[in-house]
């Protein structure tokens, strides 16, 4: 009778590979759920930091253009404070004159980003001043760059070496072997980059 009743008490070996398959199914299920919940988490965090960081440099950039408005702004007004007692015929203009040059010989030190507009303000200044200064320039060297002429009229003004590498995106070496190829496409003659600068300077009309 007790193993009758022990027969009977036991589950068959169909009910026991039902189950072992339903827990497998439920372990497996779980685990993919696991792993859903995961990737959404690590994307969600990706998301997040990529949004931290591109806002980062969004107004990383945003602050710098103020600060460059600023300082721009902070160079003009100057001019004008030196200027603001003169009421002479052609007062704008000296204002403007001494705007651009302020500008190009504080650029490096006040971290300005000088614009085409700022270089064709610069053409205008050196052709009032010196009217006949880049005719002959283009005319003893036709072939002369833009940049090449850019590093002629910063030498014209006086800009320093370090401040014209700056303004023109180069390095004081290339500015250096710049200005002494310069040399010899207006004279015709090897020279060397002081004789250029020397010769620019000195010379009201080449």
């Amino acid at each position: 009778m007790q193993l009758l009743a022990d027969i009977v008490m036991r589950p068959d070996t169909a009910t026991l590979v039902k189950q072992l398959q339903d827990d497998v199914v439920k372990l497996s299920w779980a685990r993919t759920l696991d792993k859903v919940q995961i990737q959404f988490l690590f994307c969600a965090i990706l998301f997040l930091l990529s949004s931290v960081v591109m806002l980062y440099f969004y107004m990383r950039r945003k602050r710098k253009q103020e600060v460059q408005k600023e300082r721009r702004l902070r160079i003009f007004q100057e001019a004008h404070y030196r200027l603001a007692q003169m009421h002479e015929e052609g007062n704008q203009k000296k204002v403007r004159n001494m705007e651009v040059q302020r500008l190009f010989h504080c650029a490096r030190t006040e971290e300005l980003k000088v614009t085409e507009q700022d270089w064709a303000a610069l053409l205008r200044f050196v052709s009032d001043s010196w009217p006949q200064f880049i005719p002959a320039l283009q005319m003893k060297a036709p072939k002369i760059t833009q940049i090449e002429l850019r590093i002629c009229m910063l030498i014209k003004i006086s800009v320093s070496v370090t401040d014209i590498a700056y303004l023109v995106n180069r390095t004081k070496q290339a500015i250096t072997v710049s200005r002494s190829r310069l040399y010899k496409k207006i004279t015709g003659e090897e020279g060397t980059a002081e004789q250029l600068d020397k010769l620019i300077i000195d010379l009201e009309n080449l």
